[in-house]
């Protein structure tokens, strides 16, 4: 849990050795409609949640794709990219661990110089920030600056 962000990956560890949950990543994207009943060929599994926010894994091409549960209709949930690797998401992650502090400041200052110098080091590590409604969303969170 990043709690400054409100991220959560405490469901990819089940209490009861259970594996993850693959989703048909097919149906999730819109790519066939949700009463074909063949089986799926392509999966996705959640990896993270910020809010009702998903973070999901493309089991095919390793990418980090923003998932809205709330656009499930027929592929309106796909936002795009959120980060090209799981390992390139783990670096955004541990970037905003290691400013947790700063960026939680009650000092406005402080906090915004935190979130427009993280901003800059996700940039620089992985294009598909700048892109990404879902980095858009978690930087609107915390910082109110338009410049950042």
């Amino acid at each position: 849990m990043i709690g400054v962000i409100g991220f959560d990956t405490t469901h990819l560890r089940a209490d009861d050795g259970e594996a993850l949950h693959a989703f048909d990543a097919d149906e999730l994207y819109g790519n066939r409609y949700p009463d074909d009943d063949s089986p799926p060929v392509n999966f996705c599994f959640s990896i993270g949640t910020w809010g009702d926010q998903m973070l999901m894994l493309d089991a095919g091409s390793g990418g980090i794709d923003h998932y809205d549960p709330n656009g499930w209709d027929h592929g309106s949930g796909y936002k795009g990219a959120a980060a090209w690797s799981l390992p390139d998401l783990a670096v955004h992650l541990g970037l905003i661990a290691a400013r947790a502090d700063e960026l939680g400041s009650d000092d406005e200052a402080v906090a915004h110089a935190a979130a427009a110098a993280l901003r800059t080091r996700m940039r620089r590590h992985d294009a598909t920030v700048d892109e990404s409604p879902f980095w858009g969303m978690v930087f609107e969170e915390f910082e109110e600056c338009e410049e950042c």
